[in-house]
C-alpha cells in the first residue's frame, strides 16, 4: 500500500505544480480551474483524485471580490 495520496500517485507532476504555488495570490483560482472545464470535451479526474483537488480547494482562502455576497456571508459567521 502506498503512502502517497491519490493526486501524487496518478498525477506526480501536477502535485508539485501545486506545491508550487500553493501560497500564491492565485492559488484557489488554480485549483479551481484544474476542477471545472473551461476548455470543454475533457474527460476530468477520477473521482479519488477530484476528491483530493477538492479538499486541497477547501483549505485554501477564498478570493474575495468586491461583489462576492457568499464570501462575505461566510465572514459573518465568523463573527463571535
Amino acid at each position: 500500500m502506498s503512502d502517497l495520496s491519490p493526486l501524487e500517485e496518478h498525477f506526480p507532476r501536477l502535485a508539485l505544480e501545486i506545491v508550487a504555488f500553493w501560497r500564491a495570490p492565485a492559488c484557489f483560482d488554480q485549483l479551481q480551474a484544474l476542477l471545472v472545464d473551461g476548455r470543454g470535451g475533457r474527460q476530468g479526474f477520477p473521482m479519488d483524485v477530484y476528491s483530493d483537488l477538492s479538499l486541497l480547494l477547501t483549505l485554501v482562502p477564498r478570493p474575495k471580490g468586491p461583489y462576492d455576497i457568499w464570501n462575505d456571508a461566510l465572514d459573518v459567521d465568523k463573527t463571535p
